[in-house]
């Protein structure tokens, strides 16, 4: 592969920041040694590579984002909630003087729209985690 002065353009601001392994240390040293007109033109501009201009955001988008991950984090919250509550309430019972009643024996069809109900919200939940897996949260 052959090193061009782009890659070394690009390499730069971890060169000059200190982050850089000690084979990109290598390599730009070398490569501005067996080229001294470029080493120049970066010797007498670095902050022009370190201070490039980042990509302009449209207003607000920052203020969106945040709006949308703490929607998405409401979300996730009744989410889980709504599916313990419907999971649990497949296996509620009842106290009376015969003793316990479990509402899935009495009520079978009942018991099986919560726990579908609750399996739906697991499924939103686990949907809405992905999504801010995505955004590292």
């Amino acid at each position: 592969m052959k090193i061009t002065r782009n890659v070394i353009t690009d390499l730069m601001p971890v060169y000059q920041s200190g982050e850089a392994s000690q084979d990109t240390l290598d390599l730009v040293e070398n490569f501005l040694q067996g080229d001294p007109e470029f080493a120049r033109v970066i010797n007498a501009q670095p902050e022009t590579l370190l201070a490039e201009n980042p990509p302009a955001l449209p207003h607000g988008t920052e203020m969106e984002t945040l709006k949308k991950t703490r929607k998405l984090l409401k979300k996730r919250t009744y989410f889980m909630a709504f599916a313990i509550v419907f999971t649990l309430s497949t296996f509620s019972f009842n106290f009376d003087s015969t003793g316990i009643r479990w509402n899935w024996v009495e009520t079978p069809i009942l018991a099986v729209v919560f726990l579908t109900i609750g399996i739906l919200f697991w499924v939103m939940y686990a949907q809405t985690v992905g999504k801010l897996k995505g955004s590292d949260l």
